[in-house]
């Protein structure tokens, strides 16, 4: 790869000039010194002469002249000269114009601080608010409390008798959908507890389209506990119903939320496929263990619950760097009088000192419901899932950053510096 500068014929024209230059001042340091030799010969003859007069003018005269030595030094670094490489000087500053900037910008004590409080509010919320989705008794050894929030999403939309209130009765009476079968002999495991989550036409989010698929087809897709997928002919729906089809899931979805078993998080179906794995000294392997998880009350409104801790964490990081980004009037005249480049610039920075701290701040919240995991012996329940999303999400987030490209950055930089070290050349007295 070509430079972009070349320096070399510069530095070797520069290089010729200062050895000249500094050939010139060793003859004039020469000369100095010859001069000053004579000066020190007259100086003691007139000091020998006022003595054999009466008259005592050393003091006077030594002063005098340290004064003039001391003003009259020629202030030059000689070891500059000496020392002096075109090559070394060369590879320095292709060093220093090539240098890749800091990939994160540093933080300050209050950053610091900012992001410390975040983490530890989430992780407090996690251990005190989301806990876990319901009461259970752990291998039968520990009793473990669930999340009272959780309960009380559990609550909204039926009443006293368990039954859906008005609107999610009608939702479930007329939003009738092909996929919504509850025992099914042909598919293994597929009973009225496991099979909104086996049923892919009952995910809140890809059930829009497999769900609007089997509307379309008369069918149902779902999983069986094997991991293997099932596409079963069930019923058709009148053709009016078909043309609404996505509405017709949304109604279905609502009026399953609120149910006793409601619906599972986003896309935990296809766990089923990962008929692999163990988890701590249990030989079930992940498939199992989701599905155990959402049995036991692992679901959408649990997922909200768990979503409290990360929300907490957007909200005072992303509020703070909010007000710490306001602008006062002199950067706002400032950045009127700057170019493109720089404003562009400005913003990346101020862009990456989000990332880095939402990035912190999420890992200092997942490693709290690391610790919240140990503390409940292991049970899966006390995972977070958004945390850990959101972490995984911060951290592909930093590797995009250090994979960036830099170079308009190092330009800016290299200019900046160079008007640095004019600024630097017209204020030296001579």
């Amino acid at each position: 790869m070509s430079s972009v500068f070349d320096f070399n014929d510069e530095l070797k024209t520069s290089a010729q000039e200062l050895t000249d230059a500094h050939l010139k001042i060793k003859k004039i340091h020469h000369i100095y010194d010859k001069e000053s030799d004579e000066l020190m010969h007259l100086k003691d003859e007139i000091i020998q002469i006022a003595e054999s007069t009466g008259i005592n003018l050393k003091g006077i005269i030594e002063t005098t002249a340290e004064e003039l030595t001391t003003t009259s030094r020629f202030q030059w670094d000689d070891d500059f000269f000496l020392s002096y490489n075109p090559l070394l000087v060369d590879a320095r500053v292709k060093e220093e114009i090539y240098r890749n900037p800091e990939i994160l910008p540093p933080l300050s004590n209050l950053d610091y601080a900012i992001v410390g409080i975040a983490g530890l509010v989430a992780t407090l919320l996690d251990f005190l608010v989301v806990k876990i989705p319901n009461d259970i008794n752990y291998l039968g050894r520990y009793q473990q409390d669930g999340s009272s929030f959780t309960k009380w999403l559990k609550t909204l939309g039926i009443n006293q008798e368990g039954r859906l209130n008005q609107f999610l009765q009608w939702c479930e009476d007329n939003c009738k959908v092909s996929y919504d079968q509850s025992i099914n002999p042909n598919i293994r495991g597929f009973n009225p507890r496991s099979h909104r989550l086996l049923s892919l036409g009952h995910d809140p989010l890809f059930g829009l389209i497999f769900g609007t698929l089997d509307i379309l087809n008369g069918s149902m897709t779902a999983f069986d506990i094997n991991g293997k997928l099932h596409i079963v002919k069930t019923f058709d729906l009148p053709l009016q119903d078909k043309v609404f089809a996505p509405l017709i899931w949304l109604g279905h979805i609502i009026s399953d939320m609120c149910t006793k078993m409601g619906v599972p998080i986003p896309g935990w179906a296809f766990l089923q496929i990962m008929q692999f794995g163990s988890y701590s000294s249990n030989t079930k392997n992940i498939a199992d263990i989701s599905r155990w998880m959402y049995l036991n009350g692992y679901d959408l409104r649990h997922f909200l619950t768990m979503s409290s801790p990360v929300a907490v964490i957007e909200i005072i990081i992303r509020g703070y760097y909010y007000l710490s980004s306001l602008y006062r009037p002199e950067q706002i005249q400032h950045h009127l009088h700057s170019s493109i480049a720089n404003k562009e610039i400005y913003q990346i920075k101020s862009n990456l000192k989000l990332n880095k701290m939402l990035f912190l701040a999420h890992a200092i919240s997942s490693s709290g419901n690391a610790l919240k995991l140990f503390t409940y012996s292991g049970n899966p329940l006390a995972i977070n899932l958004p945390q850990w999303i959101f972490l995984v999400k911060e951290s592909v987030s930093i590797l995009q950053v250090a994979n960036r490209d830099t170079t308009v950055e190092k330009i800016i930089r290299n200019r900046d510096s160079i008007n640095a070290c004019w600024n630097e050349i017209k204020n030296i007295n001579i």
